[in-house]
């Protein structure tokens, strides 16, 4: 790199001009605010209770008589098989174990209503907490009793009344027998992409055709049923876990899995805010190189200057852009510590250990600058976005790629190839993360890091002298092809 002497006070300049060149946009504020806007409007619309999909009104057109109502049936049946499963989970947070049963107990007897009474007793405020589905699909009897006599509802020139209140027909399953006797299910309606109805029929139809089946041999649904549920358990122990007292202490929870799926969102992380600072790195050079203010500025300022104070600047954008994001990250995790059930808790605390943390700024870091110095010196030699698209596409093909480590090591934690791309500088920042929860010793972690640095340095200088190629002679990708054939094939272009 040309010159190793940095003046600090007009690296800081270069760096606060990139900083500010962005910051005092408006497509930067309103992407900074987004996130805060998106969530505080989802924050309001789930404690108002909002729900904006409208309810429907179905009719069944059941020309043979002997499915109507058993299809009706099934489907209340199935509504309350969701309502207990929500009450039941969400008594599992907020009641003993001896009133949970009971609550399942007023449910069973005496429905939703019961049920909710009771909690109310137990848990003042608990119909807030309480979010049991509401199904938006409303059955009424209908209004004819032909296929010709239902369309004027269905084009909406009719109406129908229910419950006093005159409400449009929005669709009509109509099941029937053809002429050689076979059974039939068609729907009708201008909403066709609906498909409520018509995967509550599919439903319906299948579960028949099964307990048809299982009658021809003597068998019953109930039995399915009762052989599914004693289906056997498979628990899943670790023996690297020290064992105190019985083997149950090795048995994998929680909080065994939890610390893999920060890594895996931390190694997600630190893929965006690599590849968004590179990326505006690119576009911050070229612009200034198309605009002719980098001849200007090395009038004044070195090379080396320039480079850091850009890769500084950046990475102090890089980290405003991304604050939203960290915020909600730190209001997530305290909800999940404070709320969550004891095991989701115990595996979050194990998972932001100091070594996590630690080591996540540092490959961080590291990959930034190791990126950052290559779209630098691709900056330098582009001349149009033309240009730098095309020299970009292989860096961020690759990027992809060592993404792609994270949900691989996540199933293979041991595995040959997540061991290489700990090694290999490309992924490395993004491998090392995932791996960290496996427990790997100290010092391959920081001889990765060591590796990493050592490279990404490497890469500063290349950069400098492809900054210093690509500005002072105007050169671009042609000129770097012509220089390659010319000095290393040894050829005349």
């Amino acid at each position: 790199m040309s010159g190793l002497a940095i003046d600090l006070r007009r690296t800081y300049l270069i760096a606060r001009r990139d900083y500010l060149g962005y910051v005092r946009t408006w497509g930067f504020w309103v992407s900074f605010l987004l996130p805060f806007v998106l969530g505080g409007l989802a924050f309001l619309a789930s404690i108002s209770d909002l729900d904006f999909q409208p309810i429907r009104y179905e009719t069944i057109l059941d020309e043979t008589g002997q499915h109507a109502a058993s299809m009706l049936a099934l489907e209340q049946a199935d509504d309350k098989r969701q309502e207990r499963r929500v009450l039941e989970e969400t008594a599992r947070l907020l009641l003993s174990e001896a009133n949970q049963q009971v609550l399942l107990e007023h449910f069973d007897a005496g429905g939703r209503e019961a049920a909710l009474a009771f909690f109310e007793t137990r848990y003042p405020g608990a119909t807030r907490h309480v979010k049991l589905p509401e199904r938006k699909t409303r059955f009424i009897d209908p209004p004819a009793q032909t296929l010709e006599g239902l369309q004027p509802f269905l084009r909406g020139e009719k109406h129908v009344v229910f419950k006093g209140e005159r409400v449009s027909l929005n669709g009509v399953l109509h099941i029937y027998h053809d002429e050689n006797g076979a059974l039939k299910a068609n729907y009708w309606s201008e909403n066709f992409n609906n498909l409520t109805v018509q995967n509550m029929a599919y439903n319906y139809f299948r579960t028949r055709a099964t307990e048809a089946y299982l009658r021809s041999g003597g068998l019953t649904s109930e039995g399915l049923e009762a052989v599914r549920r004693g289906t056997l358990d498979i628990n899943v122990f670790d023996p690297s876990k020290t064992r105190s007292g019985s083997a149950d202490s090795q048995v994998v929870t929680m909080v065994d899995r939890v610390p893999f799926f920060v890594a895996a969102i931390l190694a997600g992380i630190l893929w965006l805010s690599i590849f968004s600072g590179a990326y505006m790195l690119l576009t911050s050079m070229l612009e200034e190189k198309l605009n002719k203010l980098l001849e200007m500025m090395l009038a004044s300022t070195r090379f080396s200057e320039i480079m850091v104070g850009k890769l500084l600047g950046v990475a102090a954008l890089t980290l405003t852009a991304m604050l939203p994001y960290v915020l909600i990250g730190i209001g997530g995790s305290v909800a999940v510590l404070l709320f969550a059930d004891p095991d989701t808790a115990a595996g979050l605390r194990a998972a932001l250990n100091a070594r996590m943390l630690i080591f996540f700024f540092v490959f961080l870091i590291l990959g930034y600058v190791f990126y950052g110095a290559f779209f630098i010196g691709l900056g330098a030699l582009a001349n149009s976005m033309q240009d730098a698209q095309t020299l970009t596409t292989p860096i961020i093909l690759v990027l992809t790629a060592c993404l792609m480590i994270v949900p691989y090591g996540l199933a293979n934690p041991d595995a040959p190839l997540l061991e290489f791309a700990v090694w290999f500088p490309l992924s490395a920042p993004f491998a090392n993360i995932v791996r960290l929860p496996s427990d790997p010793p100290l010092w391959e972690i920081a001889l990765s890091a060591i590796f990493l640095g050592l490279f990404a340095l490497s890469v500063i200088f290349l950069a400098g002298r492809v900054f210093r190629y690509g500005i002072l002679s105007g050169a671009g990708v042609q000129g770097l092809k012509a220089w390659f054939v010319r000095r290393i094939l040894r050829r005349r272009s």
